[in-house]
């Protein structure tokens, strides 16, 4: 009889079980994933340019390549773009000048990114100014001593960080392969001083951007509260079923 009654108690739980397994709800929840691109130098950079990353100036629409977001995994809901140009560049100038004076080195220019279709999403300058006293003339033109220097790995950076909600946009970051950005990016460093002065600048440049994709995942099917407590019932009815047959054992041993 009570194998009977316990029998009744695990095939409530066990059809509860059932029930509260079918009976489920969907929940969405908010995600975000990043890429990162960086700009890769050429071949003429490799041999050339003595800073690693670096490219020589001018660079002319240089792709920078980011994958693009996959609806399959939830609706796209923004995309953040974190954007990041510098400069570098060495300098030497020598005063031909009879009098001490003071000599300027400007690293400026302008970085860019654009979409492949040529939509501007960043315009940016990056300047520094570098000054020096230097003596008059000591006769000697070789970028330094007292009237002259020569300066190596000055360096300029800006960044800058856009979020984008237009769906139209959207669009864009939105589905298989790949989305190519286009750097840019035109120097235009001086060395200024006297009239008197022998100069030259070489300039490099370098971008990073990275995308955060913000979405909300597609809806997962979760059990109702329900279905655990069935779950529980039916772990209840083992145990007592194994204590009652553990009883039944111990009394015919004892008969």
């Amino acid at each position: 009889m009570m194998n009977t009654k316990l029998l009744g108690i695990l095939t409530a739980a066990t059809t509860l079980t059932v029930l509260g397994v079918v009976s489920s709800s969907g929940v969405a929840s908010a995600a975000t994933l990043e890429h990162k691109a960086e700009y890769k130098p050429t071949e003429m950079d490799k041999e050339y340019v003595p800073y690693e990353g670096y490219g020589l100036t001018d660079i002319i629409q240089s792709p920078l390549t980011i994958q693009k977001f996959n609806s399959q995994l939830g609706t796209l809901k923004s995309v953040k773009i974190d954007f990041t140009g510098d400069i570098k560049g060495d300098a030497q100038f020598e005063s031909r000048n009879a009098t001490p004076r003071t000599v300027t080195v400007d690293l400026s220019g302008l970085v860019k990114l654009n979409m492949p279709d040529g939509a501007s999403l960043f315009e940016l300058n990056p300047q520094q100014q570098y000054s020096y006293n230097v003596s008059r003339f000591d006769r000697v033109t070789d970028f330094n001593g007292s009237s002259g220097k020569t300066l190596e790995g000055l360096v300029t950076s800006v960044s800058d960080t856009k979020t984008f909600t237009n769906s139209d946009l959207l669009q864009s970051f939105t589905g298989l392969g790949n989305l190519d950005f286009l750097f840019t990016a035109l120097a235009t460093s001086s060395v200024t001083g006297p009239g008197n002065i022998v100069s030259s600048v070489s300039t490099y440049a370098k971008s990073t951007i990275k995308v955060t994709y913000d979405y909300e995942e597609r809806r997962k099917k979760v059990p109702e509260p329900s279905a655990l407590l069935g779950i529980g019932l039916v772990a209840g009815a083992c145990l007592r079923l194994k204590k009652s047959r553990s009883i039944n054992s111990l009394n015919e041993k004892t008969c």
